[in-house]
């Protein structure tokens, strides 16, 4: 397992990599604030530890273990970021600063529960910046699949989904099973407007309003 200093370094070659950066010792110096003597002696013994291909004045390159490690810290300091921003309310810089200081620690049992709290959110608030897929999705991250499930409202044209539950709405249970759309049944979305939902279940073409779909529980197929 890396140590922390190990991860740090880890993220930003990660990092440089994502934006298309030359992996070369005075750009990670640069990145981290730290001498390129120090940063060539981290980057042998990364290579050691099976993390990266490094090559003398030629740079570095991850290697499969490398990017998963990174990868993992990247998830993990995400999910933190998420955490503290939206339960513990924090403002998005402090949660960034608070989140590097405790990505290190947590475990994989607390990462997954996280995961499950959060719906495995996709990406930074505020930012467009992308956190890593849960590498168990989707069959073996509670997180994943709890995203999985969601209302028929918030499909778009094209989707597939099975009907997982119908809440109470004016409608009813019943008037929704007699167009064809009661639990477990698989339904693909023609148009989705803001005053409708229009799709194809059991072979037939159902409408309902965007008010009843959003009582409407799918899980989505693709």
């Amino acid at each position: 397992m890396p140590s922390q200093s190990m991860e740090d370094y880890l993220e930003a070659l990660y990092r440089l990599h994502l934006e298309g950066e030359p992996i070369r010792t005075t750009s990670i110096a640069r990145a981290l604030g730290l001498s390129p003597a120090s940063v060539t002696e981290m980057l042998q013994h990364l290579a050691g530890e099976g993390y990266l291909d490094y090559r003398r004045y030629k740079g570095a390159a991850l290697t499969a273990k490398g990017v998963d490690a990174a990868t993992n810290l990247v998830r993990r300091r995400g999910l933190l970021v998420v955490f503290l921003t939206r339960v513990l309310g924090l403002p998005i810089q402090a949660a960034q600063a608070e989140a590097h200081r405790i990505e290190h620690a947590i475990s994989p049992d607390v990462e997954e529960r996280l995961c499950a709290l959060l719906g495995n959110p996709q990406g930074l608030p505020g930012s467009e910046e992308d956190i890593p897929m849960c590498p168990e999705a989707p069959d073996k991250c509670q997180g994943c699949q709890m995203r999985s499930f969601l209302p028929l409202s918030a499909l778009s044209d094209g989707h597939r989904a099975v009907v997982q539950a119908v809440l109470d709405d004016e409608m009813g249970t019943l008037g929704l099973s007699r167009i064809g759309m009661d639990v477990g049944a698989e339904l693909q979305v023609l148009r989705s407007s803001a005053e409708s939902v229009t799709v194809t279940v059991r072979g037939k073409r159902a409408k309902v309003g965007r008010e009843v779909a959003q009582r409407i529980v799918v899980r989505r197929l693709d």
